[in-house]
This record gives structure tokens, C-alpha cells and sequence, in this order.
């Protein structure tokens, strides 16, 4: 079963790094960071996407980071300038103010967002971020691009995440070992799908939503099987209205029978993580 494709009359413009990159042998885990033109784009607002990968074998996630500002958009033309090669190596951060606007992990497709909605993009240039793992396949070169949808008078949207890396321990030896994370809801919004991230020992993940006053949790989500090599993203029928002071609590479930050290968080892949996006608007 292949994972879903935009058709070519939905594809605005692709988002293209310019040239090969072959991530150095000497790294397990390499993240390159390519700033790309969006003038075809211009200021409006990316309604679906499709990432393709040059070589899927080695390419760990994929997102597309929009700088918040023309400031922001300065910073990383300067990081890419100052490195000599194409791109910059953004290992630990993109090295600017930027917000997410396309996600990519193995089994992903096309996404569509839901109808009427979309992120917000400038006409300076944005970033794509690629991480490359080259323990499996080796050191391969890699041109990943993007394909855009975009569209105008539509609800802003953004990717907002949930996680928590300095807390995260994961005890060895264990067939179920989890970490919860809540948090408070800052405003109004309403929340059309969801993104969970976790790494090769996640067996499941649970997201739940506790109004304020009631406590009460109502599913939000439940991935009860997960695999690293399915990474999806889930949109609701119907979308949740959450209310300013309502929380939302993410549990992530792993599986640590084969380890013998305390798991940490980490960008590599065979550290983990816990993290869940949110696609949200304003209420």
C-alpha cells in the first residue's frame, strides 16, 4: 500500500533544496537544514502538502519551518550562506524564530488540511529541515522536496506541539513504560487533528482532553499500536472546541525490554521522544 499523492492540479509550486546532499558517513544522525525561495508562493496560506524524499531509506522526518518575521528570514539565508556547502547543518534547532508548517515521517502521504483552513506563509524564504539516518542504508544523497496546495481566504491555522524532553526516562527492561505529560490550554481554540511522534521503542500513544470544572477526560485520540514506520496524521469529523483553562494530557507508551540504561530524550534515532502536534485555529 503506498501512502497518498497530491494530484498534479492541486500542486502549486515544489519546494526544491537545489542539489544533492549526502549526509557524512561518520554521523548516525545528520540534520540539514535547506532554505528555500517561496516567491510563488507569495503571502498566503499552504492548504495541503506532499513531502517525497530523494531516498526514503535514509530520511528519518521531514518539516518545513516558515520564519515568523523577514528578520527571522535574514537569520537563517545567513546561516546558509556561512556554510559553504547547500544548506547548513541545524542540528539542535533551526537557529531562528520559525513555526512548523509541513511534517513528514516514514508512512506519511500527502495531507490535506481540513477544508477552509491553512498555515500562514511569507514571500521570504522558508527552511526545510531533513534528518538522515544512516545506520540501516548507509550514506546516500538525498534530494527531498515538497510539493505545496495553497490557497487564500481561509482560517489561519497552526502546528502546535506537546511534549516535554527533560522529563522524559524511560526505565529499561520494561514492556510498558510510559510518560504523561499535561498542559493548560492558553486560549480558545479548536483543534481539527492531530501528530503523534515517537521513535523505534513506542507501542502506543493516548491523548485526552480535561475541561475545566469537570475534569473528566474525553478522548481525543488513541493509537493503540504503534509502529515507526507508519507515521500518520489524524483529522476529526468533527473538530474539539477546547476552552482557555481546559488541559490536555499525552501519554506515550514504550517498550524497553532490550535496553539495560535509563532511555533520555533525544533528536537521534535511537534515542526517543514523546511529542504530539496539534492542528489548531482560533475558536
Amino acid at each position: 500500500m503506498h501512502p497518498p499523492s497530491l494530484d498534479a492540479s492541486e500542486i502549486a509550486t515544489t519546494l526544491d533544496p537545489g542539489a544533492t546532499w549526502t549526509p557524512p558517513a561518520s554521523e548516525a544522525d545528520s540534520f540539514r537544514c535547506f532554505v528555500v525561495d517561496m516567491a510563488a508562493v507569495g503571502d498566503q496560506f499552504v492548504t495541503g502538502y506532499e513531502v517525497v524524499p530523494g531516498d526514503a531509506r535514509i530520511v528519518h522526518h521531514v518539516i518545513l519551518y516558515e520564519p515568523q518575521d523577514e528578520a527571522a528570514a535574514a537569520t537563517v539565508m545567513g546561516l546558509d550562506a556561512a556554510d559553504g556547502a547547500v544548506g547548513y547543518d541545524c542540528r539542535g534547532g533551526i537557529g531562528a524564530a520559525t513555526y512548523p508548517v509541513a511534517l513528514w515521517a516514514p508512512g506519511s502521504g500527502a495531507q490535506h488540511f481540513p477544508a477552509g483552513t491553512g498555515v500562514r506563509v511569507g514571500s521570504w524564504p522558508a527552511v526545510i529541515q531533513v534528518h538522515y539516518n544512516t545506520l540501516t542504508a548507509g550514506t546516500q544523497p538525498d534530494r527531498t522536496r515538497i510539493h505545496l496546495s495553497v490557497g487564500t481566504g481561509v482560517r489561519p491555522a497552526i502546528i502546535t506541539p506537546i511534549s516535554d524532553p527533560r522529563n522524559l526516562r524511560l526505565a529499561p527492561r520494561m514492556s510498558s513504560v510510559s510518560q504523561t505529560i499535561e498542559q493548560e490550554v492558553p486560549a480558545n481554540v479548536r483543534v481539527y487533528g492531530i501528530f503523534p511522534h515517537m521513535h523505534q521503542r513506542g507501542i502506543g500513544a493516548r491523548a485526552e482532553l480535561l475541561r475545566a470544572g469537570s475534569g473528566a477526560p474525553e478522548c481525543m485520540t488513541t493509537l493503540p499500536r504503534w509502529d515507526f514506520n507508519w507515521q500518520l496524521g489524524y483529522y476529526y469529523e468533527t473538530p474539539i472546541d477546547v476552552q482557555r483553562g481546559d488541559r490536555v494530557r499525552v501519554t506515550c507508551s514504550f517498550d524497553t525490554t532490550t535496553e539495560s540504561d535509563t532511555i533520555t530524550w533525544g533528536e537521534g534515532t535511537g534515542d526517543e521522544m514523546c511529542i504530539v502536534y496539534f492542528y489548531v485555529t482560533a475558536s
